[in-house]
């Protein structure tokens, strides 16, 4: 096998029939957007095969609550901080906490 592989497979026509089998209240079509949203949105197949299968488990679930599933845009897209940042914050809390009174 190569590592570049995904694994489980994306296997999106089998998971729509075997949510159209067990929750025929559910719109396939809905689904089927549904999962194409959650994937452009970075979740994985594997995510999205568990979070189908918790939701077909539930009697109260709706195919638009996998979108609950993704994270947070702006986390995504921040920055962490440069190392010395902490550094900095550490030095002024240091300088604040040594800083003699002025009455």
């Amino acid at each position: 096998m190569t590592d570049d592989l995904e694994l489980p497979r994306p296997a999106t026509m089998q998971l729509l029939t075997l949510a159209a089998v067990a929750r025929p209240d559910w719109s396939t079509d809905q689904l089927r957007d549904v999962l194409a949203q959650a994937r452009n949105g970075g979740m994985t197949f594997g995510r999205a095969l568990v979070s189908v299968a918790q939701m077909i488990a539930d009697p109260m679930a709706e195919p638009p609550d996998l979108l609950s599933e993704l994270p947070d845009p702006w986390r995504h897209r921040r920055r962490p901080p440069e190392p010395e940042t902490a550094h900095r914050g550490a030095a002024a809390a240091r300088a604040a906490l040594h800083r003699p009174d002025t009455d």
